[in-house]
């Protein structure tokens, strides 16, 4: 079921709960056997068949019409119908993200909320940010997988390339996050929002 739903200027992010199979999310599509055929050749797993299927039925939901997504050599994913509309995807148990933008570059995460994090901490967390807590530490991480699609570049590292500046945590805002992956090394504000089971985050640069 649509979970979260919110409309920018020019762009708009919506979150699924995923409650529903396989079967029945296919159901909800104009053209469930395309769908079906597609999840089937893909994948073996069936909640990767059931994350692909209900991203389908999300993307659905958002544009009224049924479309298909392809994916560049980098694995991002692209529109073919509609070119000049960038799209970011992301899932976690349960759950799986769309986001969709008219004009320029965006990116969404979602993390689900765990103890796991502490222990890897150190992959994403450089030792002048400050995250002390399991949600800003997954704050932090979904920040830099957010900003990594933004930027749509390959050899992007969390630690060397990814900044977040201090912020005080709440259950909703926004925090900026500097990157010097790029020559134009720029600055994006990333908003965050802190649900019971998962964090979400979002940005959008032109």
């Amino acid at each position: 079921m649509l979970y979260f739903d919110k409309t920018y200027e020019g762009w708009r992010i919506a979150i699924w709960h995923v409650t529903e199979s396989v079967d029945e999310l296919l159901t909800l599509l104009p053209d469930e056997d395309v769908v079906r055929t597609e999840a089937k050749n893909r994948f073996h797993s069936e909640s990767r068949v059931l994350e692909f299927t209900a991203v389908r039925v999300l993307l659905f939901t958002m544009l009224g019409r049924q479309v298909p997504i392809s994916y560049d050599d980098k694995g991002a994913p692209h529109l073919p119908d509609y070119e000049k509309v960038d799209i970011s995807i992301s899932h976690t148990r349960g759950y799986v993200a769309v986001a969709l933008a008219d004009e320029g570059e965006i990116g969404i995460d979602i993390e689900q909320i765990g103890e796991r994090v502490q222990r890897i901490k150190s992959r994403f967390v450089r030792e002048d940010e400050q995250a002390d807590t399991i949600t800003s530490m997954l704050l932090h991480w979904s920040a830099k997988e957010t900003a990594f699609k933004v930027l749509h570049r390959t050899k992007v590292d969390f630690l060397k390339h990814l900044h977040v500046q201090p912020f005080a945590e709440q259950e909703e805002g926004t925090f900026l996050l500097h990157e010097t992956r790029t020559d134009e090394e720029q600055t994006m504000q990333i908003n965050y929002k802190v649900f019971p089971e998962f964090v979400l985050t979002y940005s959008h640069i032109i």
